[in-house]
């Protein structure tokens, strides 16, 4: 069983980093305000693509195969 408050540390500083804007926010922010609303969604859309592709390769594994395979 987890401890209790190993559990509340472990929520308290998720929140934090969920809260907490990161480079992707900033690039977004910076390349809507230079220009315009369209290409700031063009932007975050760019940016939602690439934690897809991200995603799907953390869900096939790919990174024990590159662990096991560091010539990849």
């Amino acid at each position: 069983m987890v401890d209790t408050s190993l559990y509340a540390a472990f929520l308290i500083a998720a929140f934090a980093l969920c809260v907490t804007p990161g480079p992707d926010m900033m690039f977004i922010v910076a390349v809507g305000g230079r220009g315009g609303p369209v290409t700031g969604v063009a932007a975050a859309v760019g940016v939602a693509c690439a934690m897809l592709v991200h995603a799907v390769a953390a869900a096939l594994g790919l990174s024990a195969l590159f662990l096991a395979l560091p010539a990849l």
